[in-house]
């Protein structure tokens, strides 16, 4: 059981995070395809969709579905290059990186 200065220090603790924010990510990596492309990119980055699809054994319309649902929950960040979109992890969110350290262990 806990003291109540126990208690206080826990409800603070919950209460002190975006909990949508990890919600969205968890949403968007709910799915094994997505989850897959998260682990690829978390091995090399800058990689374009034909390369994520290949990888993960899926086409590249699926895989680019795929990675605008991680781009919107803030996973990934895509860069243009001329006709090349490139994506890699969003590393400077603190909630990737902590996946980042889960999925890696």
């Amino acid at each position: 059981m806990l003291t109540p200065r126990e208690h206080k220090k826990l409800e603070k603790y919950v209460k002190g995070m975006d909990v949508r924010r990890m919600a969205a990510a968890f949403d968007a990596l709910g799915e094994p395809n997505r989850c897959l492309i998260f682990r690829a990119l978390l091995k090399h980055d800058n990689v374009i969709v034909s390369q994520i699809a290949a990888a993960v054994g899926i086409s590249e319309p699926l895989a680019s579905q795929h990675l605008k649902v991680l781009l919107n929950a803030d996973l990934v960040e895509r860069v243009k290059d001329g006709k090349r979109v490139y994506y890699t992890i969003n590393l400077t969110d603190p909630l990737v990186n902590a996946l980042k350290n889960v999925v890696e262990a």
